[in-house]
């Protein structure tokens, strides 16, 4: 009985020792990247403008006061701001092949900015499975709403 328990204690720690072998050792091409940017200010017509069924999906979540838009056809997220409570707002499109993050912030939090559109570009790649999110924050802090369900791109 000894002899067995020796040999599941030695046949555990050398899958330990594997485990914690390629996880300090692994790629960090393997990581995901964040890209993060500060939006610019647009006009409600502009997010809208051409849209249809097939090239535009909106999400917002409760609580957090933004509303995000992704079009498909610009590789561009919309936020707008739509209350004014003080936090910038945040939208978020993650996943996709490269399983990258991909953040737009709306700093448009006064009583003027409540209702205004920013736009943020990116060149991210055009497949795989993604998930959408919104936020809010202020200078030293922010949260993110809980997913959307997956999509596929």
């Amino acid at each position: 009985m000894r002899r067995i328990r020796k040999k599941v204690y030695a046949a555990l720690m050398g899958t330990v020792l594997a485990i914690g072998f390629v996880t300090v050792f692994s790629s960090p091409a393997s990581a995901q990247d964040l890209y993060w940017k500060v939006g610019t200010a647009v006009s409600h017509s502009t997010v809208f403008s051409g849209s249809n069924n097939n090239n535009i999906q909106c999400f917002t979540a409760g609580g957090f006061y933004a509303t995000m838009c992704i079009r498909y056809d610009r590789r561009t997220l919309y936020v707008r701001s739509d209350k004014a409570d003080g936090y910038f707002k945040l939208g978020q499109f993650a996943g996709g092949s490269s399983s990258n993050i991909y953040r737009c912030q709306n700093n448009k939090a006064n009583s003027s900015g409540n209702g205004t559109w920013v736009k943020c570009q990116w060149n991210w790649p055009k497949s795989g499975m993604y998930i959408l999110r919104v936020g809010h924050g202020q200078a030293d802090w922010y949260t993110l709403s809980s997913t959307s369900t997956w999509y596929l791109y």
